[in-house]
């Protein structure tokens, strides 16, 4: 298994996700929102072994992350494709 690397997300992320107005900041803000609702959740054990892969846990983080982002003008689909694309590259570390 790789390890997670931000740089090689930052870049699955914008070959994924037509997020070309973002900043790589932006989109690492994001990232580390989804590692937040990892936290909180104790889900921080990055063997995957319950990667969220459910839609019902890809709308939590969603949901997570939007209301992070309340007082940002990200629209929650933008967060959305972004939050899938983390997700598809955690998936692809396995």
């Amino acid at each position: 298994m790789k390890l997670f690397d931000e740089k090689e997300a930052i870049s699955f992320i914008r070959a994924n996700v037509s997020a070309l107005q973002l900043s790589d900041d932006d989109i690492l803000s994001v990232i580390d929102a989804i590692f937040d609702y990892y936290d909180e959740n104790e889900d921080l054990d990055l063997d995957f072994d319950d990667a969220a892969d459910s839609d019902d846990d890809v709308q939590a983080i969603v949901e997570y992350v939007t209301e992070a982002f309340g007082d940002c003008d990200f629209p929650e689909s933008l967060i959305q494709e972004i939050v899938k694309a983390e997700l598809d590259y955690e998936q692809s570390l396995l």
